[in-house]
């Protein structure tokens, strides 16, 4: 009877201890899912390589560099869709700018030429490779911008610019934080083009000049 009471004992104490340790056994978490709609906001520097030669020969000058640096900033709103580990979405963003570069006109000491962009944005695909909440990926879109170019100093003289239409492609990473915010950093290279731009005080003097582009931003995202 006694060794009957024992071993009921020692059963139950046994059995408590399983029990106690499969209650207090973490439950395993679920993989991060990218899948969702987001808005955000982004800021960071650009690069500009903006390239002067005359718009046809003779032209008067040889070609030259404006380049230069700012800060852009804005927002941006895409979706994501993940499959097993591999995410595609599309994504737009916008942001104003400051970049801007001056360089001295050629053969004309004293003077200024400048080109000064006005802002920046994209509509772009993006595909990419997720690690629970890492998500490495690749873009590649249409891009658009506006650009002055200008003899600032001097003549101060205008050479048109306006609207610009070309592609961008770049790479990014991003981590999600919580289930709704991430955060990360991302490189894009833009490629407008070449446009010819006439003086304002001599129509029949022009200019052509090619615009690409290097930028650096942090990015934060709300994932709905």
């Amino acid at each position: 009877m006694k060794l009957a009471l024992i071993c009921s004992a020692a059963f139950l104490a046994a059995s408590s201890s399983v029990l106690a340790a499969d209650l207090v056994e973490p439950v395993a978490a679920m993989p991060y899912s990218w899948t969702g709609f987001y808005v955000g906001a982004q800021v960071g520097g650009a690069w500009n390589d903006s390239r002067w030669s005359p718009a046809s020969p003779p032209g008067g000058f040889d070609p030259f560099n404006t380049n230069g640096s700012g800060v852009v900033y804005g927002g941006q709103i895409g979706y994501n869709y993940q499959i097993n580990q591999f995410v595609i979405g599309i994504e737009g963003d916008f942001a104003g700018s400051s970049v801007k570069g001056d360089e001295q006109c050629p053969a004309t000491p004293g003077s200024v030429c400048q080109t000064k962009q006005d802002y920046l944005g994209s509509v772009r695909g993006r595909l990419g490779y997720a690690i629970d909440r890492v998500l490495i990926y690749g873009d590649a879109g249409v891009a658009f911008s506006k650009y002055k170019f200008a003899e600032t100093q001097l003549l101060l003289q205008s050479f048109g610019g306006g609207s610009r239409v070309g592609w961008t492609a770049g790479l990014g990473v991003e981590y999600a934080f919580s289930d709704h915010w991430t955060a990360g950093a991302e490189w894009n290279y833009y490629d407008f083009g070449s446009k010819d731009g006439a003086s304002s005080l001599n129509p029949a003097f022009a200019i052509n000049a090619r615009e690409t582009e290097n930028t650096v931003v942090a990015r934060i995202n709300y994932k709905f």
